[in-house]
């Protein structure tokens, strides 16, 4: 029973007729053991009738909040809320009353009740409060409704360091730690909490290198662990074996003092260098606790001198623990009955089991049965181990069969082998490795496990066999069907049809060996319509489907009639080589049969035909069919969309829905991707309220289908909502999600989720390198490149062209030509794409001849094809051949745009052509009905700027039918600094002022026009200008290719 203290015992508070001579600092006093006596059930009641006795609550907040911040953190929560409650009838609500109550929510796990709290919340105006707001993302975290965490949080106008703490440590708690991730490289500022969050969440994800690496990290910035970051990656370290980093992480926690302050990471230092197999290390730091070794010390070290085989030495620190008076636990006894079973100790750990029961009154969990079950076997003592089982008074799991049948096997007791094999078979349903160890067992002391291979390969456990255990289950299962097909024919069962089925079924489906299932199935006489079935579906699922077309034809040559179950095979079969005409006539057996109004049949006449592209005849069986559900819907539906008709799939949908017939995720997939590639955003919206509303489960493909939805949407959220709600990922999900992110700029999680791929695709490369060439980070795409190449991933179209618009950029010329002549030298298709980017590549980097060349080999060109080479002449001193260009493109019949005039009117400024330009420009409105953009019009200032037609330029920009911009004044301000006229250029310099008044080039351009005319007092006026009014001219840059 919890007691106060002497202090308070003294200050008893008066009686209750005394209540109002009460002093304020008596009230302060009671507030203050309330704090402190805030985890003890006994003066937490005594402390609040008191208060109540004194009628503090009508007066004042302070012991309300006080109370509520006691019960809210100790061992009754729920009470918090109850005086929660009353509060708000005595006094006005407040923020610190709100955090308190959330916080009993959350150490409760009530999400309802703290969902009803965050509506009080919203009422009383107190969403906007940080400390309320994260105590509300905090009960979310805690009940695991992460979604309503992250919305809550993303409301959060302002956001502290202690928000951030809480969803990253909640989100990596939780095992979301992706989004952990996110959340933590978006983190203005972090603290040790933040980065001890993500270890921990790391370690408990058991993703122990990134827990490493970012512990690494954590060092390298200069943030200094805690003891709780030690004892978050000790077991990180501890799974990757690293001795060397487990010693360094020793010796900084012993420099640092943690080994002093916190005796938990000594022990996880015992239990870390006991795991990575240095042991004397593990007894080193045991040694030196001393005093203050405790019961997790000495079982960390019992534990870690079992684990190493060191039975008798962990028998012996038990007993001088014993000696010191410490008290064993559950762990420890299994700890040291582990020793003794690997150490043959017997009679040890027989005495240690009975001390538990009666000296300690440990009740023994199974766990400690099995270890005295597996030293009982281990030293051959097994009729005791079987005793033992048969005596356990709780349910005995197949560990424990497990354990009495690998003794079994050691000591070759076949009859208690098979006992304990089918108590495993009884219990689970994959026991593919134990039968192994059945069969192994009974081959080597000579006797014959046919019964036991067939009775097993019958038997339901046989598909959930997976990996390697199959692989070496499948050659005794085939050693086993053999010895059977021999036993049935030599004793003249092979007439027996159901024994002859089971043979025919396993090679036939099972473990497929179409031989031999022919063999068996010519063995039969007079095979019936069902084994004839059993057949034909392995033919069907094989690699040769034809086969099953040609096996149909011939048995029904030879009177085998066929019935429903026959047809879905063979017209499967037809579906899967796209034989039209075959299946045209399986259609017409299925009418002759009288079989279409079987569903089943139906269904799979639809996908032949929408597979064979055939949609008049697939919607024809649809519209013949009596009853559809939803495999007719969604097989109509995939043909339409196979052959991209789009707005049909649209409207097959809304016919489905108003029919009554629920979609499912393979019908969402095909309609979102419909929606998502017409761009039809509001009925893509309509369809994702529908998955909600239906409740249709989101699986890797539909997951897939939404990411890529959004991520064209630009909507990232609600991607990344998709992506960390996933159960499943694959290959695509990554690449679509790197691809969402680069499309809405989020190159740094692209990144992130990029290197976390173990093994690239080409989808992955080429959707990292598109990402940073379309955000113009260049640099970075070539640099990804050479890494793809280093990977020895052949590259493609889209990430060759994507790379060449890096080296256009850049102007790395010699990259560029490497590329060209690895498409040539691989003999890569070149489409117009490659070749535009070929010619956009050479005339950014200088060379129009090579664009040339290239241009010339096109043989089919298109509109940009003839922009890229009329602009890359313009830009560098081919003005008339790039007006030839553009003539050759009129006689050709193609169709200028925007972009073709702008590299015309270009040409034409460089060749200070102003007639020529000026009708040209003319022209796009007059003849190709195009209105010009800001552009253009900043080319023709540069026309007669070039020109040294100032003021004609000036006029010009005047009667502009738009606003100029800064630009366009700036292409005149430069002209004028060229020719001299000061005049024009202190007009102009005013007006961008007007515009553009912190932009340093307009006074660099007036000076620099007041130097050239020698009037330097004018030109130190502008620069006195820039330093009064604080403008700054900004400094230059160069790109170089090295």
């Amino acid at each position: 029973m919890a007691r106060f203290s002497p202090h308070f015992s003294r200050q008893r508070s008066p009686p209750l007729h005394a209540a109002a001579t009460a002093t304020a600092a008596h009230i302060h006093g009671l507030v203050a053991l309330l704090l402190k006596h805030q985890s003890e059930r006994r003066p937490l009641l005594q402390i609040h009738s008191q208060l109540v006795a004194h009628q503090v609550f009508d007066r004042r907040p302070t012991p309300w909040h006080a109370l509520l911040k006691a019960y809210s953190r100790g061992p009754f929560p729920q009470e918090a809320l109850h005086l929660f409650r009353d509060s708000r009838r005595h006094a006005a609500d407040d923020t610190y009353a709100f955090t308190f109550a959330l916080g009993a929510c959350a150490g409760l796990a009530w999400p309802r009740a703290g969902a009803q709290l965050h509506g009080l919340v919203v009422r009383n105006g107190f969403e906007f409060h940080a400390y309320v707001h994260t105590a509300l993302t905090s009960v979310y975290l805690v009940c695991g409704c992460l979604v309503d965490a992250r919305t809550a949080f993303d409301k959060m106008p302002v956001k502290n360091a202690v928000s951030w703490n809480v969803m990253v440590t909640g989100f990596a708690g939780r095992g979301e730690v992706e989004h952990a991730r996110l959340l933590f490289d978006r983190m203005p500022c972090r603290n040790v909490v933040s980065w001890t969050g993500m270890i921990d969440g790391y370690t408990r994800s058991s993703r122990h290198v990134e827990a490493v690496d970012l512990f690494r990290r954590m060092m390298a910035e200069g943030v200094s662990p805690s003891e709780i970051t030690v004892l978050a990656v000790v077991p990180a370290i501890t799974s990757i074996g690293r001795v060397l980093l487990g010693e360094a992480l020793h010796g900084f926690c012993e420099k640092t003092g943690l080994l002093v302050l916190d005796v938990r990471v000594r022990n996880s230092l015992i239990d870390l260098y006991a795991k990575i197999g240095s042991i004397h290390n593990s007894l080193k730091v045991f040694n030196e606790m001393m005093d203050r070794r405790n019961l997790v010390s000495w079982t960390s070290i019992i534990s870690g001198f079992a684990m190493h085989g060191l039975s008798a030495e962990a028998v012996e620190l038990f007993a001088e623990m014993r000696r010191a008076g410490i008290a064993p636990n559950r762990i420890t006894f299994l700890s040291v009955l582990n020793a003794c079973s690997h150490g043959g100790l017997v009679e040890q750990g027989v005495a240690f089991f009975k001390s538990m029961v009666y000296e300690y009154n440990i009740n023994p969990e199974i766990k400690h049965f099995g270890c005295i079950i597996d030293m009982l076997g281990r030293a051959g003592r097994l009729c005791e181990a079987e005793q033992v089982i048969s005596g356990l008074p709780m349910e005995v799991n197949s560990v424990v069969w497990r354990t009495l049948l690998g003794c079994c096997s050691k000591y070759g007791e076949v009859e208690m082998g098979e006992r304990a094999m089918k108590k495993i078979l009884e219990i689970e349903t994959e026991s593919g490795g134990d039968f192994v160890v059945v069969s192994n067992m009974l081959t080597e002391h000579g006797s014959t496990c046919v019964e036991w291979e067939v009775q097993y390969c019958f038997s339901p456990h046989w598909p959930g066999v997976h990996g390697k255990i199959l692989f070496l289950f499948s050659i005794v299962i085939i050693k086993a069907m053999k010895k059977l097909h021999g036993h049935l024919i030599v004793s003249g069962l092979y007439n027996c049809q159901y024994a002859m089925s089971k043979i025919l079924r396993f090679y036939a489906v099972l473990q497929p060996d179409l031989v031999s299932a022919h063999k068996v199935y010519g063995q039969i006489e007079a095979p019936t319509t069902y084994l004839f079935n059993i057949i034909l579906r392995g033919l069907t699922q094989s690699n040769a489907p034809e086969d099953a077309i040609a096996f149909y034809k011939k048995a029904r040559g030879e009177g085998m009639v066929p019935d429903n179950l026959t047809f879905p095979f063979v017209v499967k079969a037809c579906g899967r080589i796209n034989a039209l005409k075959e299946g045209k006539q399986m259609h017409n057996h299925v009418l002759k049969y009288g079989l279409l109004s079987d569903i089943f049949v139906s269904n799979l006449l639809i996908h032949l035909y929408a597979a064979c592209g055939d949609l008049c005849c697939a919607r024809s069986v649809f519209d013949e069919m009596l009853v559809v559900d939803v495999v007719s819907w969604n097989s109509l539906i995939c043909g339409y969309s196979q052959y991209n008709r789009l707005k049909e799939v649209l409207t097959l949908f809304k016919l489905m829905h108003d029919g009554g017939v629920k979609a499912d995720k393979i019908t969402m997939v095909k309609v979102v991707s419909a929606c998502t590639r017409l761009a039809d955003w509001s009925m893509a919206d309509c369809l994702v309220r529908y998955i909600e509303d239906y409740c249709i489960e989101v699986d890797v493909y539909l997951g897939n289908t939404l990411i890529d939805y959004y991520g064209r949407r630009g909507q990232l959220q609600s991607a990344e909502k998709v992506f960390f709600n996933m159960k499943d990922r694959n290959a695509v999900t990554l690449n679509t999600m790197i691809t969402a992110y680069s499309k809405g700029g989020n190159l740094v999680s692209a990144r992130k989720l990029f290197e976390e791929i173990p093994n690239k695709d080409l989808i992955a490369w080429s959707s990292m390198i598109s990402g940073y060439s379309q955000a113009s980070q260049f640099s970075d795409a070539l640099e990804l490149f050479r890494q793809m190449q280093r990977a020895q991933v052949k590259p493609d179209a889209i990430v060759i062209a994507s790379v060449l618009s890096a080296c256009g950029h850049l102007g790395a010329l010699d990259l560029g030509r490497w590329i060209h002549e690895y498409v040539r030298r691989n003999k890569i298709e070149a489409d117009t794409i490659m070749h535009n980017s070929l010619i956009d590549m050479y005339a950014k980097c200088g060379s129009t001849k090579e664009a040339l060349q290239v241009f010339k080999e096109m043989k089919e060109k298109d509109t940009l094809s003839w922009n890229s080479i009329i602009l890359g002449l313009a830009n560098n001193g081919g003005e008339e051949d790039a007006l030839n260009a553009f003539r050759a493109m009129l006689a050709e019949g193609f169709r200028p745009n925007r972009v073709t005039f702008l590299g015309v009117l270009i040409a034409c400024a460089n060749a200070e052509l102003v007639e020529e330009g000026l009708n040209y420009f003319d022209s796009m409105k007059s003849v190709h009905n195009m209105e010009p953009r800001m552009r253009h019009y900043g080319c023709v200032v540069d026309l007669l700027g070039r020109a040294g037609q100032l003021e004609k330029a000036l006029r010009f920009i005047a009667e502009m039918p738009v606003v100029p911009d800064p630009v366009v004044y700036r292409i005149l301000l430069g002209a004028c600094k060229t020719h001299g006229d000061l005049a024009t250029a202190e007009v102009v310099t005013k007006k961008l002022n007007e515009l553009d008044a912190g932009n340093s080039g307009n006074y660099m351009l007036l000076s620099n026009t007041y130097a050239s005319a020698d009037r330097w007092s004018d030109a130190m006026v502008v620069r006195q200008l820039m330093e009064d009014t604080r403008v700054r001219k900004s400094p230059a840059c160069s790109v170089i290719d090295c």
